[in-house]
């Protein structure tokens, strides 16, 4: 009866199309990141969805870039070296008593205002 049965059933129903897992597992992973978006809510990942959606995937960089990146940077800053400030400006002398006194109380430094702009305000201000 059960052959009977299967015969029958799949004369009357139509052909269903393929499942694509691949496909439904993209869109179930897309739906799980937009839910992981949202403030507040927790979205709970397999670890291959997890793999699959970049948790694991090693972009630091490496000790020796790293080194590098700080000639980068002094290539940027050219011939500058560290100072105090003092109400003088800048100096590379180390002054015998050090204060919590920062550029923004020492030269009224404004908001997009850089150090050497305040400094030269102040000098035209006296």
């Amino acid at each position: 009866m059960t052959q009977q049965t299967t015969t029958q059933a799949d004369d009357v129903l139509p052909e269903l199309p393929a499942i694509d897992d691949n496909a439904a597992a993209a869109g179930a992973l897309r739906e799980k990141l937009a839910d992981a978006a949202t403030p507040g809510y927790q979205a709970e990942f397999d670890p291959e969805e997890a793999e699959h959606a970049g948790a694991f995937v090693e972009d630091a960089l490496s000790e020796q870039d790293a080194a590098e990146s700080g000639d980068d940077l002094a290539a940027l800053v050219g011939d500058e070296e560290p100072a105090f400030l003092d109400d003088e400006g800048p100096s590379a002398d180390i002054p015998p008593f050090i204060t919590t006194t920062n550029a923004r109380e020492l030269y009224d430094l404004r908001p997009g205002e850089t150090v050497p702009e305040a400094i030269a305000r102040k000098a035209k201000e006296g």
